[in-house]
């Protein structure tokens, strides 16, 4: 039988995964309706990092015609919607599991304690931050007419940058997670 703090973390852990499932979806439909509407682009490239600057500018000017309105809408409403929550709703999850499975755990034969614990704890931080900032640039680049002088300029160079980050450091925590969970289930089947 599970204790109260158990039960806390539990319910914690399932509210965030199921927002998080819910924004992941509306997220989903709402890339799948913008590529139908902007006749083809694979918003998959800007979303994931693989989008080059030439890519990003790309969009930007087919963005603005007045033909792909419905694209517009749609881009800042993934920017300004799901992927509004989704990012700290996953990086609140991170945070919660590494924070209950890192600690007794080993990380390349050293214990994980002290500062090996807070550059753990860090990842999720570091991709909550990172993804933001992508969104906060996307916005301002894709959903102005005229954005600012150094946001125009800079822009499609930063943006495949900060979806690389993003997914590195959401991946490395997805895999640290996957790991310490995986430890601690051979544990309790030793153990049993």
């Amino acid at each position: 039988m599970l204790d109260a703090g158990e039960r806390g973390f539990l319910f914690r852990i399932r509210l965030l995964a199921g927002i998080s499932l819910v924004c992941l979806i509306l997220a989903a439909w709402i890339a799948w309706r913008f590529v139908q509407a902007s006749d083809g682009f694979p918003i998959w490239n800007l979303i994931f990092g693989t989008a080059t600057p030439a890519d990003i500018a790309f969009l930007r000017d087919m963005l603005l015609l007045p033909e792909r309105r419905e694209a517009a809408v749609l881009l800042f409403w993934l920017y300004a919607g799901p992927d509004l929550i989704l990012p700290a709703c996953l990086g609140a999850l991170g945070l919660l599991s590494m924070r209950r499975l890192a600690p007794g755990g080993t990380l390349f034969g050293r214990p994980i304690s002290g500062g090996l614990l807070t550059m753990l704890l860090a990842l999720p931080f570091i991709y909550v931050i990172a993804d933001y900032a992508e969104n906060a640039l996307s916005l301002a680049y894709f959903s102005t007419a005229v954005p600012l002088h150094v946001v125009m300029e800079n822009a499609p160079r930063l943006l495949p940058w900060l979806g690389s980050a993003k997914m590195v450091f959401f991946l490395v925590s997805a895999l640290v997670i996957m790991r310490f969970l995986l430890l601690q289930r051979f544990k309790e089947n030793d153990v049993g």
